[in-house]
């Protein structure tokens, strides 16, 4: 099983994916990851767009059955979330096509997830992401190891919400 994880951004969207085995899913293996970087001086159309392309080509050779997006949180200005917003659009639309399940986690939920506290530096996050996953991440853009990070932890909260519906199912 695929699963991606995407930290998405109108500037740099990072990208990552772990392979899953459904047979012993406590089995991960870290498979690549990397960033989207459309010329800044375009306009934000245009750097959709060539997010939207360059999203789909990497779902096209991988082929997500999981993908794990942050969610939109209000930080500093309301027009970064709104941004953030219309790039997150660009990947839920590119996984709706690939017919990918979804699963939205909080930033600080997969910082936890990684670190144990939702208030990690994406610096420790990558620290730590390499540790479980046995890979040296040093020198990684942070937005490809926070894309990893969703990934890895949205794996965790997918596996782990399968099994309690199939416990709730189950006579």
């Amino acid at each position: 099983m695929t699963i991606f994880g995407v930290d998405p951004g109108t500037r740099r969207l990072g990208f990552g994916w772990i392979e899953v085995e459904t047979a012993r899913p406590e089995n991960v293996i870290a498979r690549g990851c990397g960033v989207i970087e459309p010329d800044a001086k375009w306009p934000l159309a245009a750097r959709l767009a060539a997010i939207m392309e360059e999203l789909r080509a990497v779902f096209a050779e991988r082929h997500p059955h999981v993908l794990v997006v942050e969610k939109v949180f209000l930080g500093k200005s309301v027009t970064s979330a709104f941004t953030l917003g219309e790039s997150r659009g660009v990947v839920l639309a590119v996984a709706g096509e690939c017919g990918a399940e979804i699963v939205e986690l909080s930033a600080k939920t997969a910082k936890k997830g990684v670190t144990g506290t939702g208030a990690a530096e994406k610096t420790d996050v990558q620290r730590m992401l390499g540790r479980l996953l046995d890979l040296d991440l040093d020198g990684l853009p942070l937005d490809a190891s926070d894309a990893l990070a969703l990934a890895y932890t949205g794996w965790r909260e997918w596996i782990g919400s399968r099994r309690t519906r199939e416990l709730e199912v189950t006579p």
